[in-house]
């Protein structure tokens, strides 16, 4: 299975989104998962944020490596799960790309549960903000990136 996380520059959210779920899902023992991440601004080569880094950094998540890219038809395509940070990003995906790839979900879609929930929040965007703003994203990706754990490990037996 591929899970794609996708937000505007993908140097926050989507990068921070990524690297915990790869690395929740490689310490569970789940095998045969694939995560990419993804921005809607076509930003190429950035590095992640500082604030990203370091707030990853705390919860033992390396984040140093991480280089942005846009969102294509190619990842799109080639991923069963498309998970978004904020309504913005379902409207681009669906005028951009309104066909190609499995299911699309707003990530606080599994803040609650495993199951998704109807009309979720978006996950604000910390960009330009201090570091205490991205602990506080990183407390609600956190969970709900567990749920979406057991989600995949769900669809994927």
């Amino acid at each position: 299975m591929k899970v794609l996380f996708v937000c505007s520059g993908n140097i926050c959210r989507s990068p921070m989104a990524e690297a915990y779920f790869r690395e929740h899902v490689r310490q569970g023992g789940v095998t045969g998962v694939e995560v990419d991440s993804a921005g809607t601004l076509g930003i190429e080569g950035s590095p992640a944020a500082p604030e990203a880094v370091e707030a990853m950094a705390e919860i033992g998540v390396d984040l140093t490596a991480h280089r942005s890219k846009g969102i294509c038809d190619e990842l799109v395509n080639a991923s069963d799960l498309v998970v978004v940070m904020a309504q913005e990003h379902l409207e681009a995906l669906a005028f951009r790309f309104p066909r190609g790839g499995g299911a699309r979900y707003l990530l606080r879609a599994f803040e609650h549960g495993s199951q998704p929930a109807e009309r979720p929040r978006d996950l604000d965007d910390p960009i330009g903000e201090a570091l205490g703003f991205y602990r506080a994203q990183l407390r609600v990706l956190r969970p709900s990136l567990e749920h979406l754990a057991q989600h995949v490990r769900r669809l994927s037996a």
